[in-house]
């Protein structure tokens, strides 16, 4: 269970309040909607991708230890949670990971380098009281004529996917999580996308047949639809996919994170409940729009410091022209300056404008304070016994 007793170390009297009132308030949510853990029956497996934890690259702040108690809350529902966009700096996952709880322990990659891999880290977060690491885990890498063909090149993955082997009850399983390439919406782009889809469901298709252990994909696919060509790339090579009626991105619209299944003869069976699967959508209790007001000074700060940076990279960008010779180098600076003024005085309109201020905090500002992607969830079956005994007495 997460670890509330620093609560009381929060800064101040009010943001103390307000972190245990929506700790509360999603409280009340996940038990409404998720399933309820239980000892040994039943697994609570997921996948969230947790936007771009947390290098502030975006200068929409850090998150604060408010923000990772929710975090901390959601992730303690999850017997075992794969994640993607883990950062390069571990400081605030490791403070994410006390809050979650001493039970529960983490296994993650290096960052994937390279422009295509942002550097981030892919992980599972497990609950050790009923999920047991077996001991083999390794990043994926194609050789040879298996790497991905793009513009006339064969290439790895842009992010490594990352596999572990776990136990839970009777239920072994491969546990495979990508955050695939996104690109573009049509073209080359859109092509690699689906192959690196492809290339990885046939990877692990072909393992499938060697292995005793059950096979689970799941992470952020950057699947637009149901039907679509990167969906269709699972089902090919045997996938059975999780159907999850809502979109997991912050409209509901997208079904960019998946989960699917390539298991062993009547090994795949979802718990008898009508909470077995389901999307969470955490801002029906978190960062509401009548939450805005008593957020207002941290957005105003977030802002200030964007304007902050732009003006000191104006100053460097008028030192390049000092230093420029050509005419042409000289027009491209000044555009850049022209362009990062334009970004000021929109930022300045934010801090006197409460309506954009608004926007701002319901369309970008929350969604680094939780995420742009919702977590997805399953329940299965774990206990085999009574099959295993029934298939005793044939013997």
């Amino acid at each position: 269970m997460p670890y509330y007793s620093p609560i009381k170390k929060i800064e101040t009297k009010k943001m103390r309040h307000r972190t245990i009132s929506k700790l509360q308030r999603l409280r009340a949510q996940l038990d409404e909607e998720m399933p309820q853990k239980t000892r040994n029956a039943t697994l609570v497996l997921g996948t969230w991708n947790i936007r771009n934890f947390d290098d502030n690259r975006f200068m929409n702040g850090h998150r604060t230890t408010e923000d990772l108690y929710y975090l901390a809350e959601i992730i303690s529902r999850f017997d075992v949670l794969a994640v993607q966009e883990i950062c390069d700096d571990l400081g605030p996952f490791s403070k994410l990971m006390k809050f979650v709880g001493r039970e529960y322990e983490y296994i993650i990659t290096d960052v994937t380098m390279g422009r295509g891999g942002n550097q981030e880290r892919l992980g599972f977060i497990f609950d050790t009281n009923k999920v047991k690491f077996k001991g083999q885990s390794g990043e994926l890498v194609l050789s040879g004529n298996k790497r991905i063909l793009y513009e006339g090149q064969r290439q790895q993955f842009s992010r490594t996917p990352f596999m572990c082997s776990f136990q839970a009850g009777w239920f072994k399983f491969l546990f495979s999580t990508v955050h695939i390439y996104f690109g573009a919406a049509s073209g080359k782009k859109y092509e690699k996308r689906v192959a690196e889809i492809d290339t990885v469901a046939k990877h692990l298709a072909e393992r499938a047949k060697k292995d005793d252990e059950n096979h689970i994909l799941v992470g952020d696919f950057n699947i637009v639809e149901p039907g679509s060509d990167g969906y269709n790339a699972l089902q090919k090579h045997g996938f059975e996919v999780y159907d999850n009626n809502k979109g997991s991105n912050q409209d509901e619209t997208k079904f960019y994170d998946q989960i699917s299944f390539l298991t062993r003869e009547d090994e795949l069976r979802f718990a008898k409940s009508n909470r077995n699967k389901g999307v969470l959508n955490f801002f029906k209790s978190l960062y509401l729009e009548s939450d805005f007001p008593s957020y207002k000074s941290d957005l105003k700060s977030t802002i200030r410091a964007k304007i902050k940076k732009l003006r000191q990279e104006i100053l460097e960008e008028e030192a390049r022209f000092e230093r420029a010779r050509s005419q042409n180098s000289k027009d491209k600076i000044l555009e850049t300056i022209a362009g990062k003024n334009e970004e000021i005085q929109g930022w300045e309109e934010h801090l006197v404008d409460d309506a954009k201020l608004k926007q701002y905090y319901l369309k970008k500002w929350r969604t680094f304070r939780g995420s742009d992607h919702y977590p997805l969830w399953v329940e299965l079956e774990i206990d085999f016994s009574d099959r295993y005994l029934a298939g005793l007495k044939k013997d």
